[in-house]
């Protein structure tokens, strides 16, 4: 049974979300919870207002965030037909990043799935802040940024792509195997290097090699090598269901307090292809 953690603010990219998640593990046993975070709004408040505000104030946005996720959670028990497929609401009245570790802890989650946003600074090169948040922190699990309004297509590609900043665990790879069988997808390894070297099987010790080309025993692994990441995005341009999976260092304290930031996010988003980000 997987367990499968989506943020909802109940928008339309959060149901197109929801979507591409169950027909991504339409074979699988899944668990979904829709999680959401409701904001007291303290901001601005000094100690004395804080002291002197209703239960009213308190209770209101919990409320709101219960009836909508409620009706988020009766829509998609009642429309999905899958029996092995399960659904649940996580409410929490914290932060963001705050909410979801608890989360990940407690429900055991094994990929956090969520909808890309439009950035508001109309900055199609970066992450809308909530995205960057949750590529900065959350090193739990996998996490998968789709971009907005995508449709799963049927056995999809996924592009794995290798570079020296980090190498992939053996756990993270057999996971990402493991959702290459779900879709019956097919794999494509690219290789960042200012060398374009022949590769040979016999020479590679690469685990990630090993474990792809085991379990596509009837088919040949396709390797591409690369010299810089702005290939990737050019690779994603024409929306030919791919999914791209990069690999990136656990948050450090450095990155944890602002300090540094992950060369995922400075990558910026794919705006026509699925992302998944692993932790090395």
């Amino acid at each position: 049974m997987k367990n499968i953690l989506i943020p909802i603010n109940f928008n339309y990219n959060d149901y197109a979300a929801i979507d591409y998640a169950i027909k991504f593990f339409e074979k699988a046993p899944c668990h979904f919870y829709f999680f959401n975070n409701f904001d007291l709004e303290i901001h601005g408040l000094n100690a004395i207002e804080l002291l002197q505000a209703d239960e009213d104030w308190y209770e209101k946005p919990k409320k709101d965030s219960e009836n909508k996720t409620r009706a988020v959670l009766q829509k998609y028990r009642y429309n999905n037909r899958a029996k092995e497929h399960f659904f649940s609401a996580v409410i929490e009245g914290t932060s963001l990043i705050k909410g979801l570790k608890k989360t990940i802890k407690e429900k055991g989650i094994d990929i956090v799935l969520l909808a890309g946003k439009n950035n508001s600074t109309k900055n199609n090169s970066k992450y809308h802040p909530d995205t960057k948040r949750i590529i900065e922190n959350i090193g739990e699990c996998p996490v998968i940024i789709l971009p907005p309004s995508v449709k799963f297509q049927q056995s999809p590609e996924f592009v794995f792509v290798l570079n020296s900043r980090k190498e992939p665990s053996k756990l993270e790879i057999q996971n990402w195997c493991e959702l290459v069988k779900i879709t019956k997808g097919t794999i494509k390894i690219v290789k960042l290097t200012a060398n374009n070297k022949k590769y040979s099987p016999k020479q590679s010790n690469n685990s990630l090699l090993q474990l792809s080309i085991n379990m596509h025993s009837d088919n040949a692994v396709e390797i591409d090598y690369i010299d810089t990441m702005k290939e990737i995005k050019e690779l994603t341009n024409d929306c030919s269901g791919k999914i791209i999976c990069l690999v990136d260092r656990k948050p450090s304290i450095w990155r944890k307090c602002g300090f540094t930031t992950s060369w995922i996010s400075n990558f910026g988003p794919l705006w026509n292809t699925p992302l998944i980000t692993l932790q090395g």
